[in-house]
């Protein structure tokens, strides 16, 4: 606690009461797992034992620049995928586009009851290029009524071709 007095703070003993009643001072600590340590007197946490490591020599890494043809790739296969769930495209044209267990979880995902196409649709498409030779998407989609998470990865297979490697519908 602190009092302000003509703009100025003046720090109180926060023991003052416990000292006039004969209690002994409450001294503040943090346990790390192994000891008790004085805390940070600025933030009251653990108080930093080792100063930072320094950064590496050398220009700091840059961003990965997005490849637009990759990123194109990666819409239109999912776009197809989402078509092969809705029955409106048979699952053999996507087999030079994605990986065989790719095929298989579209196959094995349950579609509407009653059969009637027009139930799936890519609703957002979120594309992200960690490194080079790799794509991730993040999207949802419209499937039996509800809207659900995508998530999908793509490789790069030689020079430019782009493979779906993975497909989640969450």
């Amino acid at each position: 606690m602190s009092q302000t007095l003509d703009h100025q703070e003046t720090p109180q003993d926060e023991n003052t009461l416990r000292r006039v009643l004969g209690l002994r001072p409450v001294r503040t600590v943090v346990f790390d797992g192994e000891d008790f340590l004085d805390p940070c007197p600025t933030c009251g946490h653990r108080a930093p034992t080792d100063a930072p490591a320094e950064l590496p020599p050398g220009n700091p890494v840059t961003d990965v620049v997005l490849d637009r043809v990759a990123i194109g790739q990666a819409y239109r296969t999912i776009a197809m995928a989402v078509e092969v769930l809705d029955q409106r495209r048979p699952a053999t044209q996507l087999t030079d586009l994605v990986a065989p267990r790719v095929l298989r979880y579209l196959r094995a995902v349950p579609v509407e009851a009653n059969g009637l196409r027009g139930g799936a649709r890519l609703l957002s498409f979120h594309p992200s290029q960690p490194h080079e030779g790799a794509v991730e998407v993040v999207g949802s989609v419209r499937l039996r009524g509800r809207r659900r998470a995508l998530a999908a990865s793509f490789t790069l297979v030689g020079l430019d071709r782009w493979v779906c490697a993975t497909i989640r519908i969450l």
